[in-house]
């Protein structure tokens, strides 16, 4: 007979779905936009150089999101969610408005600055609302809401642009994104005060070895990522090989059914050995994709990577909330979020001119090697951390 969990351990409750939804629904409005708005500037004139440097305003804004994580943790988490759903819906509306690249440069540069503030906020009352039982699972939950937009929001967008234009896309993302601010108005604070105020009014976070390893683990293993994401097309076409798009599709399928399926067991393993079978897991993944020769290969690779990657970035974020006090969440998460999205833009930057000084194999494990490097410190700095919840 299964057994009820106790009230303070239940997950699904109203303000965890309520930010689930506002997470999926603000997601979906950025994919609408990103595999349209390449295609709608080259369609311009414009060089791959300036679509690039556009494209990269919306990670550049991720610089921002520790600022953003502390404000929560001084201010509360509502306010700068409120406010970073309301400034991605009207930058939103506002791609409709320019056809040339230098206002949209502005336009990308509020986006990102949307995105930063509500999902640092976003993520930092999922923090407060899990128990630490079940923290783990309410990662994976967050994560695969916003999986579930990258898997459908751009086969939505590329259907509308062809049957409507671009307009008509720039207009359902601007109502998406307007649509996530309302509801953010029904999210109850969530900030803890009291026993813990004293902490959540430090000018900066004292960052532990741990959370350094954290953070650098986090970082090589999302260079990955950026590599593959920039280049898999690229480098599929070099071996002879046609549809390396399908990357994409077998990467987002496997994140969702993994994080879909990750339940309360995964909770109570060990978070370090999970980390460092993730991440080997992540390692032979894209080792197979560097000398895959075939598409079944490549397939089959990003299948392994997207297995590893799945369980990986959502216990690094559940050992750093374990390890990190209630007041310092939100600084916390921004840092991470901060180097999860440097990373990924890291990975397109400096690995493209490895690719062409060598080739896309060497490039790959080179990638690989730099994430090895930082599991290796991620491995002495933290095997011998207690395992103990931070709350």
């Amino acid at each position: 007979m299964s057994v009820s969990p106790s009230p303070d351990e239940r997950l699904f409750r109203r303000d965890f779905v309520t930010i689930c939804t506002i997470n999926s629904l603000a997601y979906f409005s950025i994919y609408l936009i990103v595999p349209i708005l390449p295609v709608y500037l080259e369609e311009k004139g414009y060089s791959n150089a300036v679509i690039g440097a556009l494209m990269a305003m919306f990670t550049v804004a991720a610089l921002l999101r520790p600022l953003f994580g502390r404000t929560a943790d001084k201010r509360g988490r509502r306010i700068v969610l409120v406010w970073g759903t309301l400034t991605l819906g009207a930058s939103t509306f506002l791609y409709a408005a320019f056809g040339s690249a230098l206002p949209l440069f502005f336009v990308r540069f509020l986006n990102g600055i949307g995105l930063a503030a509500f999902h640092t906020a976003a993520y930092a009352i999922i923090g407060d609302l899990a128990p630490s039982t079940r923290r783990l699972q309410a990662i994976a939950f967050f994560y695969m809401s916003v999986d579930l937009a990258i898997a459908t929001g751009p086969i939505v967008a590329k259907a509308m642009e062809n049957a409507w234009g671009y307009a008509a896309v720039y207009l359902l993302a601007g109502c998406l994104a307007v649509l996530a601010f309302f509801v953010s108005l029904a999210v109850r604070e969530t900030r803890v005060t009291g026993e813990t105020e004293g902490e959540s009014v430090r000018a900066r976070m004292r960052m532990t070895p741990l959370q350094k390893a954290i953070f650098a683990s986090t970082m090589g293993f999302t260079l990955t990522f950026g590599a593959l994401q920039a280049f898999i097309i690229l480098s599929s076409e070099a071996s002879g090989v046609e549809r390396g798009e399908l990357f994409f599709t077998v990467f987002a399928v496997t994140l969702i059914v993994f994080r879909l399926g990750m339940g309360r067991k995964a909770d109570r393993l060990p978070r370090q050995p999970l980390i460092i079978t993730s991440a080997l897991i992540t390692l032979v993944g894209l080792a197979v994709i560097a000398v895959a020769g075939n598409l079944p290969a490549i397939i089959a690779g990003s299948f392994i990577y997207a297995l590893g990657f799945a369980y990986l970035p959502t216990t690094l974020s559940a050992l750093l909330l374990d390890h990190t006090p209630a007041g310092d969440r939100g600084a916390a998460l921004g840092i991470f979020m901060a180097v999860f999205d440097i990373g990924i833009c890291l990975g397109s930057i400096i690995m493209g001119p490895l690719a062409d000084l060598w080739n896309y194999t060497s490039m790959y494990f080179a990638a690989g090697g730099i994430a090895l490097a930082s599991l290796v410190y991620f491995f002495l700095k933290a095997m011998g951390t207690r395992e103990t919840a931070g709350d």
